[in-house]
């Protein structure tokens, strides 16, 4: 039961994380501009000030990049966890759980890639899925020291 559960989980945030990948680049980089917005809203409420037109695009041309790709650790990070736990309720040895875990992983964020290359304005990038088997694999690390303790061989 646990399988299926994981199974119907990973289905769901691969669909989200195709659903992101299928967002123009409009709506791709609209989605980034409103986290940096919301960064800079908490900054002003904190610093109790208003930032300037001047300082507000700086911080939009320095920030947005840094934030799209720590979005790409981030669900691939989670995409790392829920694979880990799958591949672990088969019961396999460590070095088998890492590797499956890291390849599924791996052939998703490659593939997802390719995917962006047929969306409008998108493109793939071999750096993105790096980026995204990095973060996977923290995910898969993280997961693996947390639940696994005496499950693996």
């Amino acid at each position: 039961m646990k399988r299926v559960f994981l199974y119907i989980i990973l289905f769901i945030w691969m669909s989200i994380i195709f659903s992101f990948s299928n967002q123009k680049s409009d709506e791709s980089s609209n989605l980034s501009n409103r986290v940096v917005e919301h960064i800079i809203t908490i900054v002003e409420k904190l610093n109790n000030t208003k930032i300037d037109d001047v300082m507000r695009k700086n911080i939009y041309d320095y920030a947005v990049y840094p934030i799209r790709k720590l979005a790409h650790v981030t669900i691939y990070f989670i995409l790392g966890i829920i694979v880990c736990n799958l591949v672990l309720t088969y019961n396999i040895n460590f070095k088998k759980l890492l590797l499956i875990s890291i390849m599924i992983c791996f052939a998703y964020a490659t593939t997802d890639e390719i995917h962006q290359l047929f969306v409008s304005g998108r493109s793939g990038s071999p750096f993105d899925v790096l980026i995204d088997t990095c973060g996977s694999i923290l995910g898969i690390l993280l997961s693996n020291k947390l639940f696994n303790r005496k499950t693996c061989k």
